[in-house]
């Protein structure tokens, strides 16, 4: 695990307070409208003081983002495999590298980065998968640390801000400026908080970017948890920068409406924490307006500004940017990026990031292959490198079957396995269409398609009709590639070429959604616009038309090749045969699109299907390359090798084909569960307790969290669990077998998992995770080694649940068991342990919190059919029934007196029936009356139930008690 900085969350270094002193003194010397100017993304900074113009961020995900050729890593989700924080560290190091680098040349460049995402990985259809980690939070903060840390660099002069991404409560792209996550406060401190809480505590982020979405009924832009919770965790509050999301401020009033105009959003986000504004790109001009009329009209003081600006100048201090003006000494230096070391960073994050997930099933292994026999390549995924939103220009990147080609000894025969066509036109059956004309489409010399037609006077058209590969999505989702290699799309005027060098860009125009109609033939709707595809009277172009299927033109579809059919060539002969599939980042899930399912695509199926009826004799390796997990559906059974990686970026051929070939050992173990797609619940339903998702709760999964093989598969002995006074000690040996069939170092993952039982807390009762991660450690055995030792120490800490009636963790007071494991299966568990705490170890009273006067809702658990909401956008938390009526349970000290419950109308409500609130009894729902006396519920002695019932439209407040 990565390690920690030794500073004290509450103790500031002598660097930051030179540059809080400095900051706090630089403001007073600026003017009001000077100081406004500060609050956009866009700061055009103050010449006559020597602050220049300030960007707030640049996008460095895993890799520098769109600033033109940068080393390329893993996609998050892929680097999370590596279950390796210090190798995520020297990932970081080499982009903060390259951003330094960049700045020399493009002084506007920002130091501040926006990296690294830190949001759970809680649902598998999310469309953003790709860029966080994990769906465990323990293995998230470490990871996300670990990358952080890189990216600051060491020593008091960061070398970039990071900036995590995205507070709070965000993994949905459905309606994400309009959702309302729901979190419980066990979900929000257990899940939810440890991925920001633990890289501000540590001191290797400087920066939070808040998300879209609102929390429990507020959006959040505007919630207190930016001052309560994130601010707390660093040594003062003007050490943090908090920024919006893109488009986020004006959110509020035009998409939320949660607030009335722009003067009285600007001014809630900044009492709430915000410091700068992303909004309108370079235009400031709605921010400082906004901002000015809060300002005139005394929504905001001016040291609500004061502060925000403070907090911008000093993280740009932090960088050195102003070690002049401070009269520092400052040791920035021309840098240079040592391009051969970055790349094999790059590598190396990539090889050690691909997961085996299955081996041998048919009682053979495949791996590594056999050098000296007939290899097949089959795939179009195996033929390109794909980038993805947040990726840079590729520098140099590796295919699969190039990789191949070169550390092959035998011959390697590839092909895409794609559909390749004709396409023709049909007459028009529309009467009175313009599109009269017919006959097959050409490509011209300016890359366009079109009929040839005599009469046209457009560009020369091919001497024979164009040969188009169809690359089929699935969905009725397809792109039109040309022998130019291509991607067939509109150009400004709308006329359909073959010019895109791939599919991407923030609206793909590459993307085509096929209709087929009942006679075989296809009419094409442009994804992007929504426009069908049509002929342009005259001069034969195809073109995008208008909205009503009428303007599209019918096309028969001429098959030359089928996906079939190039398969069974390439394979025919061959020894060992590869399949590659997955997707492409663009399609079918990315930002702002969740995906439709996880399942394979049909042509994908198909091509699997393929490789599976290969004859007994032929090894059968399937490769999948994606952003996120599938569900196979059993399609991995029969075949001899099935591995994943995520787009590994430019070394993504590389890496494979070493760990094809057994020039490396596969170290990848799965950061996210394999899901059952038909078992996952609704995407917005964000209480995995309650849906049981995740490996913490026991969601179905067909390869579990933490998985992963190897071909030299390493023996553990000497397993010991111990408890110390410091946690539970760990030990094991790891041992590489005595015969290899691979080189290089062995990585393995040693996996520690606490399960624990109800009966492991005799306070209350607690919803406990089924099991939970709460240690792990990397462990390599070098080529001149047999063996390795690791040893841990488990705090205890990690072993504690959040108890929402008493507001803080507690340790289990009951048996609990300890597992060393090779993944959260206890299939894999190489030894367990029961252990119980003395009680001396135990932090906390085993007797309930004395009871309070007034109870609020956030205290309120096991909702159903309730939702939390925010009273108004700014203040307060309130229950509010879903739809009609609900229920929530409260837990109390015994003896506790319950006079009132404080309630509101909901004037507004779409809710039907009289509005009304009661106590009513656990076990049988009968309404009790107030004033009522909580009772001990067995087997606990000092805590009973409290159960709210409400119907109609009406609010619960909280509830107002007395003690007998």
């Amino acid at each position: 695990m990565t390690k920690r900085r030794t500073q004290h969350p509450h103790d500031i270094s002598a660097a930051d307070s030179l540059r809080l002193q400095w900051a706090r003194k630089l403001v007073t010397q600026l003017t009001i409208e000077e100081r406004i100017s500060f609050l956009h993304q866009w700061s055009p900074g103050v010449e006559r003081l020597g602050i220049g113009p300030f960007v707030t961020g640049t996008e460095a995900l895993h890799g520098v983002s769109w600033r033109g050729p940068a080393t390329s890593f893993p996609q998050p989700v892929g680097m999370a495999a590596t279950w390796d924080p210090e190798l995520l560290n020297h990932a970081g190091e080499v982009v903060a590298a390259e951003v330094r680098y960049m700045k020399q040349t493009d002084p506007a460049l920002s130091l501040t980065v926006w990296a690294p995402v830190v949001n759970t990985l809680r649902h598998p259809r999310w469309g953003r998968t790709e860029e966080a980690y994990t769906e465990d939070p323990f293995l998230n903060m470490e990871l996300a640390t670990g990358y952080a840390a890189g990216l600051r660099g060491n020593g008091e002069r960061w070398t970039t801000v990071p900036t995590l991404k995205h507070f709070l409560g965000y993994s949905n792209e459905t309606d994400r400026s309009a959702t309302s996550s729901q979190l419980d406060p066990q979900l929000l401190e257990e899940y939810e908080l440890p991925g920001f809480l633990a890289p501000l505590r540590r001191g290797v982020a400087g920066s939070v970017m808040l998300s879209y979405n609102l929390v429990n009924g507020r959006p959040a832009h505007l919630s207190e948890m930016v001052n309560s919770r994130l601010r707390t965790a660093v040594a003062d509050p003007d050490l943090l920068f908090v920024v919006t999301d893109a488009g986020a401020p004006s959110n509020l009033w035009k998409a939320e409406k949660v607030l009335p105009d722009a003067p009285t959003a600007y001014a809630a986000m900044l009492r709430a924490g915000v410091d700068s504004f992303t909004d309108h790109d370079s235009d400031p001009s709605e921010t400082i307006a906004a901002i000015t009329q809060a300002l005139n009209d005394g929504l905001i003081t001016t040291s609500d500004i004061d502060h925000a600006v403070v907090r911008q100048l000093v993280a740009r201090a932090r960088t050195g940017e102003f070690d002049s003006l401070m009269g520092t000494t400052s040791s920035d230096t021309a840098r240079h990026i040592k391009r051969d070391e970055a790349r094999a960073v790059a590598r190396e994050v990539a090889t050690r990031s691909v997961v085996l997930l299955a081996h041998g099933s048919r009682g053979r292994a495949a791996l590594p292959i056999n050098p000296d026999a007939p290899l097949a390549v089959i795939g179009d995924r195996a033929h390109e490198v794909l980038h993805d939103w947040y990726s840079g220009d590729l520098i140099k990147p590796v295919t699969l079957v190039d990789a191949l080609a070169q550390q092959h000894h035998a011959p390697v025969k590839t092909t895409r396995a794609v559909e390749t066509v004709h396409l023709s036109v049909l007459p028009n059956p529309n009467p009175g269409s313009a599109d009269g004309t017919s006959g097959e489409i050409f490509t011209s010399a300016d890359g366009s398609l079109r009929l040839s037609l005599p009469e046209a006077d457009g560009p020369c058209v091919s001497a024979s009709p164009a040969l188009l590969d169809i690359i089929d999505f699935g969905e009725q989702t397809i792109a039109l590639r040309g022998e130019n290699g291509r991607y067939l799309g509109p150009d400004a005027y709308g006329q359909l070429c073959l010019e895109a060098d791939s599919i991407g860009g923030w609206v793909s125009q590459e993307l085509f959604r096929r209709e087929v109609r009942s006679d075989g033939s296809w009419v094409l709707v442009h994804c992007a616009t929504g426009r069908y595809v049509g002929i342009e009277h005259h001069s034969g172009a195809l073109t995008l038309r208008g909205t009503h299927p009428r303007t599209g033109a019918q096309l028969h579809i001429s098959t030359v090749q089928t996906p079939e059919q190039a398969f069974a060539e390439t394979a025919r002969d061959a020894d060992t045969v590869i399949v590659v599939v997955g997707n492409n980042p663009y399609v079918h899930g990315r930002e702002t699109e969740d995906r439709p399912h996880t399942r394979l695509p049909e042509p994908d199926k198909a091509l699997v299907e393929q490789l599976r009826r290969q004859p007994d004799n032929v090894t059968t390796v399937l490769v999948i390359i994606s952003s996120y997990p599938y569900d196979l559906e059993g399609l991995d059974a029969g075949i001899d090798a099935v591995l994943w990686s995520s787009h590994l970026g430019q070394s993504e051929g590389d890496a494979l084909a070493d760990l094809l070939t057994g020039a490396r050992d596969f170290s990848g173990r799965l950061a996210q569960t394999w899901p059952i797609d038909s078992q996952l619940p609704d995407l917005l339903d964000y209480n995995i307790i309650r849906t049981q998702s995740t490996y913490l709760y026991n969601q179905p999964s067909s390869f579990a969290f933490g998985h992963g093989l190897s071909i030299d598969s390493t023996r553990w002995t000497d397993p010991k669990l111990e408890l110390s006074p410091d946690g539970v000690q760990v030990h094991i040996a790891v041992t590489a077998p005595q015969h290899r069939r691979t080189q290089g170092p062995i990585h393995d993952v040693v996996q520690v998992y606490a399960d624990l039982q109800g009966d492991s807390f005799t306070r209350r009762p607690l919803h406990t995770p089924s099991t939970r991660l709460v240690g792990f450690a990397t462990v390599t055995v070098t080529p001149e080694q047999n063996r390795a030792v690791t040893d841990l120490v488990i705090p205890f800490e990690r072993f504690a649940v959040f108890a929402p009636d008493s507001s803080r963790f507690e340790l289990p007071d009951g048996p609990f068991r300890v597992r060393i494991a090779r993944s959260s299966s206890s299939d894999t568990t190489v030894l367990e342990r029961s252990f119980v705490l003395p009680t001396s170890q135990i932090a906390q009273p085993r007797t309930a919190p004395e009871p309070l006067a007034s109870i609020n809702t956030d205290r309120a658990e096991d909702l159903n059919g309730l939702v939390r909401a925010a009273t108004t956008a700014t203040q307060g938390e309130e229950l509010r029934p879903q739809r009609g009526g609900g229920s929530c349970d409260f837990i109390l000290p015994a003896g506790t007196r319950i006079t009132k419950l404080r309630t509101r109308h909901l004037p507004h409500s779409a809710a039907t029936g009289a509005p009304s609130a009661d106590v009513v009894d656990p076990t049988t729902g009968a309404r009790l009356t107030l004033p009522f006396t909580i009772t001990a519920e067995a087997p606990y002695q000092s805590v009973g139930r409290l159960r709210v019932r409400l119907n109609g439209p009406i609010a619960l407040l909280g509830i107002e008690t007395a003690t007998d």
